[in-house]
This record gives structure tokens, C-alpha cells and sequence, in this order.
């Protein structure tokens, strides 16, 4: 079992998970939540997860799950997003679609 210490909501996607950033000392981690679709939204989403990760496509990795509690830990990339660096007009756009 994982410890979740001051959890901190933070936007999902259009789906019925909820994101919770997980602050440990200096680590973080995202807990993800789902009552409804459970399967769908938590055992799907980290199937997909690995075929991502497995074909060198970047994507969370799971930590831990707890599929009888509704819910999973996974890595936590940050609030950096694809979307921000690429409306950056100083950075090379380039460089991204490139990797």
C-alpha cells in the first residue's frame, strides 16, 4: 500500500479519472481515481501506458495500483506540457516533432 500525503487536485482529462498531485519529502507522484469504468479508465490507461513506453514513446509509468481502492500511482512528468513549449516563440518547434 502507498502513502498519499497532501494530495493536491490537479486537471485531468475529459474522462472520469481525478488527478491528485502526491507530495512526498522532495518526490512526487500523480494518484489517479476512478469509480466509474474502473476498468477502462484505470487498468485500460496503464495497459496503454506500457505499449507507449515499450515502443520508446514517452507516456507514466505505473508505480502502484489498487484496483479493489479505485485508484493508481503513477509517475509525475510535472507541469510542463508539450502544448506550452510548443507556443514558446523563441524555442524551435523543430526540434520536437524531430524526437
Amino acid at each position: 500500500m502507498y502513502k498519499f500525503q497532501n494530495l493536491k487536485p490537479i486537471e485531468g482529462d475529459a474522462s472520469f479519472r481525478k488527478f491528485f498531485r502526491n507530495k512526498i519529502k522532495n518526490k512526487s507522484s500523480i494518484v489517479v481515481f476512478a469509480k466509474k469504468e474502473k476498468f477502462k479508465n484505470l487498468v485500460v490507461y496503464d495497459a496503454i501506458n506500457k505499449i507507449l513506453n515499450k515502443n520508446k514513446i514517452l507516456a507514466p509509468q505505473l508505480y502502484n495500483e489498487n484496483y479493489s481502492k479505485n485508484s493508481i500511482e503513477i509517475q509525475d512528468f510535472g507541469n510542463k506540457t508539450i502544448f506550452n513549449e510548443l507556443n514558446n516563440k523563441r524555442k524551435n518547434k523543430f526540434i520536437y516533432f524531430k524526437k
